[in-house]
C-alpha cells in the first residue's frame, strides 16, 4: 500500500514538472504573440500604440481633427412648466395612531407556563460493531 501511495506521488510530481516546462515553453514562444496578431488586424496604427507607444509612424503625429460647433435651438417655455398642480406636493392626510395600553393577563402570572421541561435522554450503549476488528480494520 506504501509503494502504491510512493509511485502515485512519484508519477504526479514528475507530471507537474512536465506541464510546467510545457507552460513555460509556451510563454517564451508567445510574448511577441499579442504584437503579431496587432500588427495584422484591422485596428492598424491604433492598436499598435497600445502594445507599444515607440513604435507609432511618424504620419500619425500630425493628425488634426476638426470640431463642429454645434448649438441648440433655443428652450421654450410650455403652459404644463408654469403650472403649479404639476410640481406641488401631494397634500397627505396624516393620522396619529396611539396604541392600548397592555393588560396582564392570568396566564402570565402562571409559573408553571415559564417552568422548563426536563427531559432525561437514555444513556449510550456499546454495540459490538463499535468494537469489531472487521468494521474498523485494526
Amino acid at each position: 500500500m506504501k509503494t502504491k501511495n510512493n509511485v502515485q506521488k512519484t508519477l504526479l510530481r514528475w507530471a507537474a514538472v512536465f506541464v510546467s516546462f510545457v507552460l513555460i515553453s509556451f510563454t517564451v514562444s508567445a510574448q511577441d504573440f499579442w504584437k503579431r496578431i496587432l500588427e495584422n488586424s484591422s485596428f492598424g496604427n491604433i492598436a499598435i500604440a497600445m502594445v507599444d507607444t515607440k513604435d507609432v509612424p511618424a504620419e500619425n503625429s500630425n493628425m488634426v481633427f476638426a470640431i463642429e460647433n454645434d448649438q441648440e435651438s433655443n428652450m421654450e417655455l410650455e403652459s404644463w412648466m408654469t403650472n403649479e398642480s404639476t410640481f406641488g406636493v401631494p397634500s397627505i392626510n396624516l393620522s396619529v395612531e396611539t396604541e392600548s395600553n397592555l393588560v396582564p393577563e392570568a396566564w402570565m402570572f402562571n409559573e408553571n407556563v415559564f417552568l422548563p421541561e426536563e427531559s432525561i435522554e437514555p444513556s449510550l450503549e456499546l454495540e459490538d460493531w463499535m468494537i469489531s476488528e472487521k468494521v474498523w480494520q485494526m
